[in-house]
């Protein structure tokens, strides 16, 4: 705005342009408190905000040798739902290292819905008549047309008399998961680590309200083939999808199969039919289970002969260290 100001006309733009972004940014906002404060006041409505936190790595050390600075370390991913409600935030923190992603888009909207579904069906959904979701604006993760297959379909399913999604403005979205993940990091920067039992152990010492979940072979939960569950011919894709910020589905009759779209909080709702007129959609068709994506031959002789001597020799021979 500074270097505009010689050119008043190209400024007054730009000005108006910041001014419109934060007013926008401000409606969202409010939307999202506004959400939370029903969840604490209301018992039969679940809000639920998701995000992928920054990974980390095995080992680590708060005195972390220089000599492993520059290697590729074993990755451990961390994906985060959390609920508000009653005033109890609780959080579920799902630990993936990095042979344990599904095979396609390892941080894909097939993945991180796998992880919404069983955190929903943890702890969202017995007793609920509405869902409310909040997560940033992530294409590739979270608004896209496979997103919105879903959520329709836990409307048929029954699940929700009515579920809404915000997806915050860019550049305004932090919001509590931020938090739940700042104290894991916390945790983690003090400790030594060697195992995913250790990632383990910190998420659940972090804080109050922070739960570690493994996948642990497919005990801690499934990765369920939603792409193809969805891509039968059976759904058509929104147009224009980045452009909408607010998603509403309904389970009643004549709403079922649709979205309601809005631009922003309060604004004009567009309806739009996502099943199919001809469609032999099933939904209590089983899903069927995706195989987890194990690690190179490659990779391993990596982590042998680049990372192991920096583990503590009890644990030496864990995970392909």
């Amino acid at each position: 705005m500074q270097a505009a100001k010689s050119d008043i006309d190209k400024y007054n733009i730009i000005k108006d342009q910041y001014e419109e972004h934060h007013k926008a940014a401000d409606l969202e906002r409010k939307h999202y408190n506004d959400n939370i404060e029903k969840s604490k006041q209301d018992l039969s409505i679940a809000h639920i905000c998701y995000d992928w936190a920054q990974n980390v790595s095995i080992p680590y050390s708060p005195q972390q040798v220089g000599s492993i600075f520059f290697k590729t370390a074993y990755a451990v991913h961390l994906f985060g739902v959390c609920k508000t409600e009653g005033g109890e935030n609780r959080q579920i923190n799902f630990v993936i290292t990095e042979d344990e992603f599904p095979k396609g888009v390892s941080k894909g909207a097939n993945t991180t819905l796998n992880m919404v579904y069983q955190a929903i069906k943890t702890f969202a959904k017995d007793g609920k008549k509405d869902l409310h979701i909040t997560c940033d604006n992530c294409i590739a993760q979270n608004k896209n047309n496979l997103s919105l297959f879903f959520w329709s379909w836990l409307s048929m399913l029954g699940w929700y008399n009515n579920i809404t999604i915000n997806f915050m403005i860019p550049g305004h979205t932090k919001f509590i998961c931020d938090s739940f993940f700042g104290h894991i990091k916390k945790t983690y920067r003090n400790q030594k680590v060697n195992t995913v039992d250790d990632i383990e152990d910190i998420v659940n010492n972090s804080s109050k309200g922070n739960e570690g979940l493994r996948y642990n072979g497919g005990i801690g939960w499934k990765w369920f083939d939603f792409q193809n569950f969805f891509s039968k011919n059976n759904f058509i894709n929104l147009p224009h999808i980045t452009k909408y910020h607010h998603f509403r589905f309904s389970n009643l009759s004549e709403d079922l199969g649709k979205v309601y779209c809005s631009e922003n909080s309060g604004g004009v709702e567009i309806c739009h039919k996502l099943l199919r007129d001809d469609n032999n959609f099933n939904i209590n068709e089983k899903l069927d289970i995706l195989d987890v994506m194990h690690i190179s031959e490659e990779r391993k002789k990596y982590l042998y002969q680049k990372i192991r001597q920096h583990i503590e020799d009890p644990y030496k021979d864990v995970y392909y260290l």
